[in-house]
């Protein structure tokens, strides 16, 4: 009995670890892939897109990484599909594009490297070591009590129950990796607007884009290779024609600092052939980016008009205003219901920020 015990949990932990090993890896380019945990890993802590992209750059120096997961578990699945795709151990530079979780939760497994971010990274890491961290654990443990309920329901063992014990076994492994992992690593590197980091041949530019999704958000872009990753600037999601801001509400939203920074990036001298957000599927163009620019040109422009004029703030979330805009990218963005009622929020949220 307890030989066959013994083989079962060995079983159910191999399993785990099987899951664990697994990655998707996309090549950019020779020197730049975009590394994304298996999707029913992610799920489980979960994330709506069931995707979280790291990205990682072949330097002559050593690699550069930017983003390092939502915890030490998925941060080393993806640090040994890296060095085992470029054959090199050495991370020189960690990014993050911005402190929440699914960004620099994996950042203490790099305790060899120098983690990089804009200087309001560390208020954000705090608040996940803080409050995010028990939440994430308690959401952990509510599906283990609702899964062990659902198999006390079922009689019979079968692909269902089977099914369900793996992820139970799962969800106890994320617990115990976060419990006994995770620590909070804060950057070694911190900048205000703009850094430059020379690896080896590569130069790659940091540009802080002001609040809006955090405090913390930055672009990166690696020029040599043509590529820029956006974090969560954008809601580009999970689908290829799918670009808007990614506003957040009662949050302070800097408008004016995206459009600075957008026109810097934007520059005709800045190729930009792949655009990586953290939560899509797919790479974008540098068209998508231009579209973002122009929405939050035209937004700003008609809130700051309506306001003056005492206008209602509803006739500035009716889409009609903006047409010629979307007509202009409509192979960028579909004027949709989601497209819609995306910016309806964004005016909300813009017209608390805009005097």
């Amino acid at each position: 009995m307890r030989i066959r015990l013994l083989l079962l949990v060995l079983i159910a932990l191999s399993s785990v670890q099987g899951i664990a090993r697994e990655t998707v890896i996309r090549k950019l380019t020779s020197n730049v892939v975009v590394v994304t945990p298996g999707k029913k890993q992610l799920h489980t802590l979960g994330w709506p897109n069931d995707i979280i992209n790291s990205v990682a750059v072949k330097t002559g120096k050593g690699l550069v990484l930017i983003d390092t997961q939502n915890s030490p578990a998925n941060a080393r699945l993806i640090k040994n599909a890296v060095q085992d795709n470029f054959n090199d151990s050495t991370f020189v530079y960690i990014i993050n594009t911005h402190g929440h979780s699914c960004h620099s939760g994996g950042n203490c497994i790099f305790t060899e490297s120098q983690i990089v971010a804009q200087q309001n990274s560390e208020a954000e890491i705090k608040d996940y070591d803080d409050l995010f961290l028990g939440q994430t654990v308690e959401f952990l443990r509510k599906k283990i009590y609702h899964k062990s309920n659902v198999l006390d329901t079922i009689s019979t063992s079968g692909v269902l129950s089977d099914s369900i014990n793996q992820a139970i076994e799962l969800y106890r492994f994320y617990e115990n990796d976060l419990i006994n992992n995770y620590h909070a690593r804060y950057a070694d590197l911190t900048f205000d607007e703009t850094m430059t980091l020379n690896a080896g041949e590569k130069t790659i530019h940091l540009y802080y884009m002001g609040k809006g999704h955090g405090d913390a958000d930055i672009a990166v872009y690696i020029r040599d290779e043509k590529v820029l990753c956006t974090g969560n600037l954008f809601h580009l999601g999970a689908y290829e024609h799918e670009t808007m801001p990614s506003f957040y509400q009662f949050r302070v939203n800097e408008i004016d600092h995206w459009i600075s920074t957008l026109e810097e990036i934007l520059k005709p001298e800045n190729a930009i052939d792949h655009v990586i957000s953290t939560h899509g599927k797919h790479s974008f163009k540098k068209e998508n980016l231009e579209f973002i620019l122009d929405y939050c040109k035209a937004v700003r422009k008609e809130v700051k008009r309506a306001k003056s004029q005492q206008i209602p703030i509803e006739s500035v979330q009716e889409i009609t205003i903006f047409e010629d805009l979307f007509n202009q990218y409509q192979g960028i963005v579909p004027l949709n219901k989601e497209a819609r009622e995306m910016h309806a929020r964004n005016v909300a949220i813009i017209w608390r920020n805009i005097k």
